[in-house]
């Protein structure tokens, strides 16, 4: 353990959600999971939300959006908007945006993706490049701040994440990008929740369940809309064969059964 805690790494991660198959107790709500192949360091193997680490430029090129800049959004949340949803399109294909104020559907979508997927992920292009060969504007207004977490002091590897809430695109047909990500799938939040063992982090583990407290897409996004969000620095409690992470009550997280989370890494001993 080190005596002074790493500083955290700006990232984004986005709850994509849609409504689908209606289940007896969960209702139609459904969430889109990665799953991060498994040897990346980093959640290797575990079921994520897409998201990764911010880039300045992308941080940059949101900021010169005056359009982006008029939504009403916490600074926290300032300037991550753009990281998010590049991030969405390298891991899963998906396109939150529109071309000439129109939706995109999923044969301008395939297109999209076989024409600059490939170059996002080898590092050959820039956001700002995209954006202008492709035609794409990114939908700002149809991306919620939905939670605001910070990894815990004692880790060697730091994230201070925002998480943000996106309804899905009607139509189009997320697909893994084949590196970092090796499967998608839809999911009821709670039935991942009850199921899972061991191939969630806690975060991951308590947003589903706090998004799992709404059962369809308009109820999700007016549960939302009444609730303030309080940043999460989890507290590791070590004691005699025990370790637990403990949050602030006012955060609105119900309790959950930590046993079956798992530790994105191993916590480096002093």
């Amino acid at each position: 353990m080190t005596d002074k805690p790493v500083t955290p790494k700006d990232s984004a991660s986005v709850l994509i959600i849609r409504d689908g198959d209606v289940h007896p107790r969960f209702g139609s709500l459904q969430i889109l999971m990665v799953k991060r192949h498994k040897n990346i360091k980093f959640a290797g193997g575990a079921y994520v939300f897409p998201g990764g680490k911010l880039d300045l430029a992308d941080k940059a090129l949101e900021e010169s959006d005056q359009k982006s800049s008029l939504n009403n959004i916490s600074a926290d949340f300032h300037g991550l908007r753009y990281a998010a949803l590049r991030e969405v399109f390298e891991e899963t294909g998906l396109i939150i945006g529109t071309i000439d104020g129109k939706a995109i559907g999923e044969k301008a979508r395939k297109s999209i993706d076989e024409k600059f997927r490939a170059a996002f992920l080898d590092k050959k292009i820039t956001l700002a490049e995209f954006l202008a060969q492709s035609g794409v504007k990114l939908d700002m207004s149809d991306c919620f701040p939905f939670a605001h977490w910070v990894t815990p002091k004692v880790y060697p590897i730091r994230f201070d994440t925002r998480f943000f809430l996106c309804v899905a695109p009607e139509g189009q047909q997320p697909s893994p990008d084949g590196h970092e990500i090796t499967e998608v799938e839809w999911m009821h939040p709670m039935i991942l929740v009850e199921e899972s063992d061991g191939v969630l982090m806690f975060p991951t583990m308590m947003n589903l369940k706090k998004l799992g407290q709404a059962k369809s897409v308009d109820e999700a996004l007016k549960l939302l809309a009444a609730r303030d969000i309080v940043t999460v620095t989890p507290e590791v409690i070590t004691g005699d064969k025990v370790r637990f992470r403990k949050i602030p009550k006012t955060a609105g997280y119900d309790e959950v059964d930590q046993s079956r989370t798992r530790a994105a890494v191993d916590i480096k001993k002093s």
